[in-house]
C-alpha cells in the first residue's frame, strides 16, 4: 500500500469532512497496527483521527461510552465496577501493540480473529457512528457482516457503548493460542444474568476458530432457562455446537479446534455463571 498524502484533523467535524472529501481513497488510521493486512496495490490518503478527541473512557446511562481511537493499554488499564473488557485486552498479542492498538480499529475492520468483535457481542454492545448526525448501531447489526458497509457514506466510528456488567449478571472470557503473542486459535466470551439458580438471559460468541466472529445462539437457546448443576454447560456446549462449521486454524485441524470450542464455551459459560452468582444481590 501507498500512502500519497497524510491528513491530521483535530476535531471530529473536520475529519468527518477530511474523510467525505476524499471519499475512497481515505484510509483512517489510529494505531496503524493492521497496515500489514492492506492490499499492497492501493494509494490511499491516511487521516489521522488521534487529534480528533475519540479517545477516552467514561460513565453514561450505567455503561461506559468508550471512544474509538481509545488505545487498547487504556482498556487494559481501566479498572471500576462492571468494567470487564481490561480482562479482554490483556490477553491481545504483546503489550508494545497494546499501547498503539485502539478499540476502534480492532472492530472497524473484522479479521477472524479479532478479540473485542467476540467480547462485544456477548456484552450486547452498542457502536456509535457518526455521519450526518449520530446513529447507533447494536452488535448483532454490526457484527452481522464487515462494517465498512457502515462507512461507506463517510460516516466514521466514534466511540462504543459497552454495558456495565454486575447485580447478578457475569462475564467470562477465554481466548488459547500456541503462543503468548499469536492470533487465536479459538475466543469465546459469554455474558449471564441469573435469577436465583436459574439462567435468566445469556448472550455468547466466538471467533478465530470459526470463519466470522459470530453468536452461537444455539448455545444460548441449550442454556437459557436452565437450573445450574453439575455438567449443565458442557452438555450445553457440546448440543450447541453439533453442527457449526469449524475452520483449521494455524496447522489444527478441523476436529481439534471443534474440541477446543466445546471446551471453552464450558470454561466461559462456568466464569460467566460464578461472576454472577457472586455479584447477585
Amino acid at each position: 500500500m501507498s500512502i500519497s498524502d497524510f491528513r491530521t484533523p483535530h476535531r471530529l467535524d473536520e475529519a468527518l469532512s477530511t474523510i467525505k472529501q476524499l471519499g475512497p481513497s481515505a484510509l483512517v488510521v489510529a494505531g496503524g497496527t493492521s497496515f500489514i493486512f492492506a492490499p499492497v496495490n492501493e494509494d490511499r490518503v491516511a487521516v489521522d483521527i488521534n487529534g480528533a478527541g475519540l479517545d477516552g473512557i467514561r460513565r453514561e446511562n450505567g455503561g461506559f461510552r468508550v471512544g474509538a481511537a481509545t488505545r487498547l493499554s487504556a482498556l487494559q488499564k481501566h479498572h471500576e465496577a462492571g468494567w470487564v473488557l481490561d480482562r479482554v485486552a490483556i490477553h491481545l498479542a504483546s503489550q508494545q501493540l497494546r499501547n498503539m492498538s485502539t478499540l476502534g480499529g480492532n472492530i472497524a475492520r473484522i479479521f477472524p480473529w479479532s478479540d473485542f468483535a467476540v467480547a462485544l457481542q456477548a456484552l450486547g454492545a452498542t457502536m456509535v457512528i457518526a455521519e450526518n448526525g449520530e446513529r447507533q448501531v447494536g452488535a448483532d447489526e454490526y457484527f452481522s457482516s464487515q462494517p465498512a458497509r457502515l462507512f461507506k457514506n463517510g460516516g466514521l466510528l466514534t466511540a462504543v457503548i459497552v454495558p456495565a456488567v454486575g447485580g447478578g449478571a457475569g462475564f467470562g472470557y477465554r481466548k488459547q493460542t500456541q503462543a503468548s503473542f499469536g492470533f487465536s486459535l479459538m475466543t469465546v466470551a459469554a455474558c449471564m444474568e441469573l435469577e436465583g439458580r436459574t439462567v435468566k438471559s445469556v448472550r455468547v460468541a466466538a471467533g478465530a476458530g470459526i470463519p466470522f466472529p459470530s453468536r452461537l445462539k444455539a448455545v444460548e437457546e441449550a442454556v437459557k432457562g436452565q437450573a445450574v448443576k453439575e455438567g449443565v454447560f458442557a452438555d450445553a456446549a457440546a448440543r450447541g455446537l453439533a453442527g457449526l462449521k469449524f475452520k483449521s486454524n494455524a496447522g489444527m485441524s478441523e476436529e481439534y479446534i471443534a474440541n477446543l470450542a466445546r471446551v471453552l464455551v464450558g470454561d466461559a459459560l462456568t466464569e460467566a455463571w460464578q461472576s454472577a452468582k457472586g455479584g447477585a444481590a
